[in-house]
């Protein structure tokens, strides 16, 4: 069998010998270590790692970085639709466990995923597809702690922080017509409230645990499938010309809080709403070749605890973004990361504001 990721590496290789100058630059800076601030740990770290691989970064740049082969034509739509093509391949099956094994050594040393000690749920054997494994859980005891806060990270990820929705379009979204209006936010009356307030956008690499939480603890009043018939363009350049946040298939998710507070009865304590309770709007968005994000339609009108998952992205990167109604403390390691520029790694459930 051909080794994919060989092969795509000899071809990023030989594209990279022959492109011009300006390009070649991009695609380095692209594919280069990043600085980031490890949240776990409260420390700035240089990693090794490059952002992504030389084969992501030769054509993330051309297609979506860079554009140039525009954001909308028979070209780079039926390039997106093979990009998805050959991720949907990896739903086919391992012919065995010792395939297995192999096939999810190999995905894991090629990107780097832990594989000592094992923390995922099942063996490298028992996975039946890359996709099953791509969409992988932690295991009881190696599962993130939940910590305390108001508001926490709802993914394993890299994060961006801006004060307000303006502020992000200022900084990073610059080179496309994004409106907030048209992520398909609810309600339309928390519009002006999620413009005002601080907006987090999270990306995660194929690297990384591809499953999302709610960020806080909460009834669900809306969930609905946006772009559902779209070809989702790649997550890694919010600032490039395509619209990421308007056109790419997205989960849109608002979660109102809930608090516990005495009811008079002696019996015990029910929950009921906060006064003008916070909501939370999570934009769960899929990436070049994420062509399935599993969710339960069901859970509107559910209460979710903080940690609970929602979705579940099978292949390829993917993001979100998460807007509040209401102003939070955010803590200060964002706020120092935000001054200096940096992202922030998080994992899962780690308290992002108070």
């Amino acid at each position: 069998m051909i080794n994919f990721f060989a092969l795509s590496d000899a071809v990023a290789r030989l594209l990279l010998a022959v492109l011009p100058n300006r390009i070649s630059s991009r695609i380095q800076t692209n594919t280069s270590p990043l600085s980031v601030l490890v949240l776990r740990r409260n420390v700035i770290e240089s990693t090794n790692e490059p952002r992504m691989t030389l084969f992501e970064g030769v054509f993330a740049t051309i297609l979506f970085d860079m554009a140039l082969f525009g954001t909308s034509n028979p070209i780079i739509n039926g390039i997106i639709a093979l990009f998805t093509t050959i991720q949907n391949s990896w739903d086919v099956p391992f012919k065995n466990k010792e395939q297995a094994a192999e096939k999810v050594g190999e995905f894991c040393n090629r990107l780097g995923i832990q594989q000592t000690p094992w923390i995922w749920e099942k063996s490298a054997e028992e996975y039946t597809s890359l996709n099953d494994f791509f969409s992988r859980t932690y295991s009881t005891e190696h599962f993130p702690k939940i910590q305390s806060g108001r508001l926490v990270s709802p993914a394993c990820c890299k994060i961006l922080s801006y004060p307000n929705d303006d502020s992000m379009k200022n900084i990073l979204i610059k080179g496309c017509d994004y409106k907030l209006d048209k992520i398909g936010l609810f309600p339309e009356e928390d519009l002006e409230k999620y413009s005002t307030n601080r907006v987090w956008l999270g990306y995660l690499s194929p690297k990384d645990y591809h499953r999302v939480h709610s960020p806080i603890k909460g009834k669900c009043i809306h969930c609905k499938l946006e772009g559902a018939d779209h070809r989702s363009a790649s997550v890694k350049f919010f600032g490039g010309q395509f619209n990421i946040l308007n056109d790419n298939k997205r989960l849109v998710v608002i979660l109102e809080e809930e608090e516990q507070s005495s009811n008079g009865n002696s019996n015990g304590k029910s929950i009921i709403p906060v006064e003008e309770p916070l909501r939370v709007a999570l934009v769960i968005v899929g990436g070049v070749g994420v062509d399935t994000i599993t969710f339960n339609s069901e859970m509107v009108g559910e209460t979710l605890d903080k940690g609970q998952e929602i979705s579940t992205f099978r292949a390829g990167g993917s993001a979100f973004a998460m807007f509040s109604s209401k102003p939070l403390d955010v803590i200060d390691s964002i706020r120092m990361a935000e001054e200096r520029g940096l992202q922030v790694e998080a994992l899962v459930g780690e308290t992002l504001a108070n």
